[in-house]
């Protein structure tokens, strides 16, 4: 035995901090190895999300510890038991809810515990046998921790509070490492980690750049105990009144006219209706012919990434709100039980999106499946495809998974393809997509203006849609396929800004999101149709020529085809345009109407707004 005071000091202090590695070990592995594997499978990376996570990692793992050592020996043996054992069960919960359908667990799961039971023992299944041996040691070191992880001396109260204080400090400035705040409504922002931390929405980004125990702990904060907004009597009654109205859509000679066939819906990355030529897009050109061709279809920039501000809005019915900040890629949480995937299962469909990027990029991965698709598949989530071959539309149809989904005989289908190739930059130098389509067109490198590399990458599309009208054919599903095909938004992207007012002779107002909209099919009886419409009247319109019923009140958008719609478009600073009359801030820049006509249809826009920005800030469907 140490006698001296010295020496047992220090004999002491090498017992307490080989309690603390042990007490600390399970921990910082079950968080290094779920981040980890989170990491592993997806594409999300930015220079500012490791430090704040390793510092959350260091100050819970700190704090845990410390005031387990605190404790008499007893309590603090069966305090750090139970911190230890559910951090593990969480820490499975995330292994195995991730293996399994691709997202990290969250407390909102529990909700729906009651459907999930029967999938656990497949859901654990999933993990194999590395997981599993994982999970094993684990849970020995956890109990090895238990009964060997403790001094003889406790930590003194001055040590421990010194560690608690560190901790309330370097929580309150750790966020701030995530770097600055990017605006809700930038197109990006879903990347930011500073965003992913303050929305908390895309749960596996969470995860990754909050480490395990701080993800646990906010996800159960703002899954209970976070106060919500509650809304408001007038709000309530609004709304009440807005969706009262039960009747179905009403039919019209377009109802059910492709009841039962395959839908493929073509959102075209950037095509511009100036690219559609017969010597640029000729394939295009001639499909418009043979189609219910929308002539006066607006796809206009909404919020932030019009892209899938578009996605958003042929999938739910619904755009990103105008009366208050918030990206259409946060509502994931959202209950969306009309929206169109979840229409066309219940009529037997199965329900696939495509694309280049991967389901990281916007968060589609945890948007469709809150949208309720069986699957989106992004060429960069999977090995090897990173090429610049998957940068070209033509893959979406040569690859062969791909082609195997889309093109299924068995039963009907919906795939939603959204294509990629006329994506800035519109120049061939330092383009690789330019240069290749150029060498590959003029055997030769070509210097291109913005212009004329548009119209390359515009030329790769109708590519792209030749070669799916010929697979339908091989396979025969040409005469059983409908085709809607619209496109995302103008060429806003390209940065010569005297090309837009050179093709488009509305560039000075929202008129200029003026873009094609088709809806193609073998036997359709071709036809223009004038009415002014939107991306929130695609849904609508589809349905009723599927044949499946709706309510009329359930979207904000209308079936293009009723005899009851006369046809207008709203644009995000409140602009209106009805075919006749545009007007800007309550006044008529362009047209003819009476100030009557103009107040009846500004009123009919607010109507709207308000509709679709209470509908998605109060999560109405979940309950009603």
């Amino acid at each position: 035995m140490i006698k001296t005071n010295g020496k047992s000091h220090c004999k002491d202090v090498r017992s307490r901090k080989t309690a603390a590695i042990i007490l600390a070990a399970p921990l910082l592995v079950m968080d290094l190895f779920a981040r980890g594997l989170v990491i592993a499978g997806t594409n999300y990376r930015s220079m500012y999300m490791y430090l704040p996570g390793i510092l959350f990692m260091v100050m819970w793992i700190a704090l845990f510890t410390g005031f387990c050592m605190f404790l008499p020996r007893l309590a603090g043996r069966i305090t750090y038991a139970v911190i230890a054992v559910l951090t593990y069960i969480f820490f499975l919960c995330n292994i195995i809810s991730y293996t399994y359908t691709g997202f990290c667990f969250s407390f909102t799961l529990m909700k729906m515990a009651g459907e999930g039971k029967n999938y656990i023992g497949g859901a654990i299944r999933a993990s194999g046998p590395i997981l599993c041996a994982v999970y094993f040691n684990v849970f020995l070191a956890i109990l090895f921790a238990i009964l060997a992880g403790f001094p003889e001396k406790r930590l003194s109260g001055k040590a421990f509070f010194g560690i608690a204080a560190g901790f309330l400090a370097l929580h309150i400035v750790n966020p701030l490492l995530y770097g600055a705040k990017a605006d809700e409504l930038r197109w990006d922002a879903w990347r930011r980690p500073r965003n992913v931390y303050e929305a908390f929405n895309d749960k596996n980004k969470s995860l990754i750049i909050s480490g395990l125990t701080e993800y646990t702990v906010r996800d159960f904060y703002l899954s209970f105990l976070k106060k919500e907004e509650s809304i408001g009597s007038e709000d309530e009654s609004f709304l009440t009144e807005a969706f009262s109205d039960k009747s179905l859509a009403e039919s019209n000679d377009y109802t059910g006219i492709f009841r039962g066939k395959n839908v493929i819906f073509l959102q075209l990355e950037g095509i511009d209706d100036w690219l559609v030529t017969e010597e640029t897009m000729p394939v295009l050109t001639a499909l418009l012919k043979e189609s219910l061709n929308f002539t006066n279809h607006y796809s206009f920039f909404n919020g932030g990434g019009s892209t899938f501000n578009s996605e958003f809005a042929v999938n739910t019915g619904y755009l990103t709100p105008l009366s208050y900040q918030r990206n259409a890629f946060t509502f994931n949480a959202n209950a969306f039980p009309y929206s169109m995937p979840r229409l066309f299962q219940a009529e037997g469909y199965t329900v696939n999106a495509f694309h280049m990027n991967t389901e990281e990029y916007y968060s589609r991965g945890i948007n469709y499946k809150a949208w309720g698709y069986d699957g989106y598949h992004g060429f960069l989530d999977r090995p090897g495809c990173n090429d610049i071959l998957h940068r070209l539309d033509r893959t979406l149809i040569l690859d062969e998974e791909f082609a195997s989904m889309i093109f299924e005989t068995g039963h009907p289908t919906v795939s939603y393809i959204i294509t990629f190739t006329p994506h800035a930059p519109f120049v061939t130098t330092g383009n690789e997509v330019g240069t290749y389509l150029a060498e590959e067109k003029y055997g030769e490198p070509q210097n291109f203006d913005e212009e004329e590399t548009a119209k390359l990458m515009g030329g790769e599309t109708d590519r792209m849609i030749g070669l799916l009208l010929d697979k339908l054919r091989e396979t025969g599903l040409y005469e059983n396929t409908v085709i809607v095909g619209y496109a995302d938004h103008y060429l806003y992207t390209i940065e010569d800004k005297d090309v837009i007012p050179r093709n488009k002779p509305d560039a000075d107002t929202n008129l200029v999101n003026h873009t094609p909209f088709f809806i193609w099919s073998a036997d359709v009886t071709p036809a223009e149709i004038t009415k002014v419409n939107s991306q929130v009247d695609i849904l609508p319109t589809v349905l009723n020529m599927m044949g499946i019923p709706y309510q009329k009140s359930t979207y904000i958008g209308s079936d293009i085809m009723s005899p009851g719609y006369k046809g207008f478009v709203f644009f995000p600073d409140t602009s209106v345009y009805d075919g006749r009359i545009y007007a800007e801030n309550a006044t008529i820049v362009k047209g003819s109407g009476t100030k009557e006509e103009l107040t009846e249809l500004l009123s009919q826009v607010n109507y709207l707004i308000k509709k679709n920005d209470l509908t998605l800030k109060y999560d109405w469907f979940r309950e009603h």
